[in-house]
């Protein structure tokens, strides 16, 4: 699907350099069936954080999640011949790869898609070992898994292409090792033992929300955690740092994650008497039946700055969330003081940026969203591909830098994110447990959010790094010189993640009120 004349693809380039192995079976995972999807999303929404291997299969032993990263496939083939016509019930599975375990009892998991007939779980060597303390061998653990699996020692030996007398010696050696007499001892001791190990991950007990553990790991006690309660049905997560006492500022911010490319954002804060508020959206739990999510969220943080803020605030908005920032300050002018935007994301619509005299320039997002116009299956196609990225770590890192490989300052941002504010666990959270998210922030960039900026009354301060390679400045500075309101900054030495990068000349320019100011006096003395 050839989108940009003469040009190599922005978007292609990205995946190779993120999963090069598999660029070719994007199509693939573009196509993917409704119930596909389905089984997609419950698998990592309930196992994307688990500390063992896992994936779903069907009643045919058909695996029914489509991995990008065929290595991955090494662990989990397509299809488990094993469980065909196998009786109902736990069991084990001895692979070629190595020892499956298998457990059927899905009422345990709720809205479980009806294809899912079984939860397998690959278990490691090292991992058996840590578990029962019997510390095998390569050769001693594939033995003992055939015999978990319900081979004898004969046709155990004869699946090896051993003889019968060499692998009945092991079995002795084990049995010495395990301090049991009989083989059937060692094989229910075992089972029990790695039955508990194993549920126990899967079934652990509600550990609390892993965002909020995450965020007070990275920040600790600088980060302070509500859940306001709007109405009968929804408790709104509120993150709160800075002055107590300070300018309300409510920040939405990035699509890559929850939190500023600096570590020193609250002592900033704090020096410019600011206090900021933030409404994770990747984690915000609609309701039901209330409209759309992105409504709710824009209707919670107008309550919510009703609740922390007698007078207007400063709307804080970075990259993606700079249309969010758009869409608040036009709903609700009378609770906003100015709206400032940092690296804000690109026209991205031909006919818009023609109409209104803005040059467009191609880059990635450009190319994604004209392939979202032509096919309307790369949205959902495109999302899993990031999200497949960003659940290993080291593949998100090599990403983002390719994507800011043209900003020096960027990828030293980057650098600094993954090294001391938890990025590749951001991602790969965003990722498991907020999918969706990951979609609607895409398909709200889609939106006319430029055309908002006309009807903006408020002050209106855009700040863009002159090495911004992801939404070049040009445009940002021709969408700036086009509103009557609107001041435009560029920062020199600063690409996309502008705003860590230049936190302390942002957050001086911004207005505090008098009120405010008075306020922190006081709190002074």
């Amino acid at each position: 699907m050839k989108i940009l004349r003469d040009e190599r693809s922005k978007l292609t380039e990205t995946i190779q350099t993120g999963l090069p192995t598999w660029t070719d079976r994007a199509d693939a995972a573009l196509s993917l069936p409704e119930n596909l999807r389905a089984c997609d999303r419950f698998y990592y929404e309930t196992f994307g954080d688990s500390a063992l291997p896992v994936m779903i299969y069907g009643d045919q032993g058909v695996r029914l999640v489509y991995l990008l990263n065929p290595s991955d496939t090494a662990r989990f083939p397509e299809k488990l011949k094993a469980l065909v016509g196998r009786p109902h019930g736990p069991g084990f599975t001895m692979t070629g790869a190595g020892l499956i375990y298998t457990y059927d009892q899905l009422d345990r998991w709720p809205l479980v898609p009806d294809d899912v007939a079984c939860v397998a779980i690959f278990l490691e060597l090292d991992w058996f070992t840590a578990s029962t303390g019997l510390d095998l061998t390569p050769s001693e653990f594939e033995l003992v898994g055939l015999l978990l699996s319900g081979h004898d020692l004969k046709s155990a030996a004869a699946h090896v292409g051993a003889r019968y007398d060499t692998k009945r010696k092991q079995v002795r050696v084990i049995l010495e090792k395990a301090g049991v007499s009989g083989q059937a001892a060692l094989l229910r001791a075992l089972a029990i033992e790695l039955t508990s190990h194993i549920l126990n991950d899967l079934l652990r007990p509600d550990e609390g929300k892993p965002e909020v553990g995450l965020a007070q790991q990275v920040y600790g006690r600088d980060v302070v955690v509500h859940s306001i309660s709007l109405g009968a049905s929804r408790d709104v997560p509120v993150w709160e740092f800075g002055a107590r006492r300070g300018q309300v500022v409510i920040y939405f911010h990035s699509m890559l994650a929850p939190i500023m490319f600096t570590p020193d954002m609250v002592a900033l804060l704090k020096s410019h008497n600011l206090r900021l508020l933030m409404i994770p959206r990747h984690f915000f739990a609609a309701g039901k039946g209330q409209g759309s999510a992105h409504r709710q969220i824009l209707q919670a943080t107008s309550e919510i700055v009703d609740y922390f803020s007698e007078e207007p605030v400063i709307c804080l908005g970075e990259s993606a969330g700079c249309a969010w920032a758009a869409q608040f300050t036009l709903r609700h002018p009378e609770q906003v003081s100015e709206v400032v935007f940092v690296a804000t994301p690109q026209v991205i619509r031909p006919e818009d940026a023609a109409a209104r005299k803005l040059p467009r320039t191609v880059s990635l997002l450009t190319e994604i969203s004209t392939r979202f116009r032509q096919d309307e299956r790369v949205i959902a196609g495109l999302t899993r591909i990031y999200n497949a990225i960003a659940r290993v770590p080291s593949l998100a890192r090599r990403s983002l830098d390719f994507m800011l490989r043209g900003s020096p300052a960027d990828l030293k941002s980057i650098d600094l994110a993954f090294s001391s504010l938890a990025l590749g666990d951001w991602v790969r959270l965003i990722a498991n447990k907020a999918a969706h998210a990951s979609i609607d922030e895409v398909a709200y960039l889609q939106s006319d959010w430029v055309n908002d900026l006309h009807q903006l009354t408020r002050p209106m301060r855009f700040f863009h790094g002159a090495q911004d390679t992801l939404c070049p400045i040009e445009d940002a500075k021709a969408m700036a010189g086009n509103l009557q309101n609107a001041r435009f900054v560029a920062l020199e030495d600063a690409g996309h993640l502008a705003l860590g990068q230049h936190l302390d000349e942002i957050l001086g320019a911004l207005f505090v009120s008098e009120n405010a100011s008075e306020k922190a006096s006081k709190g002074a003395v």
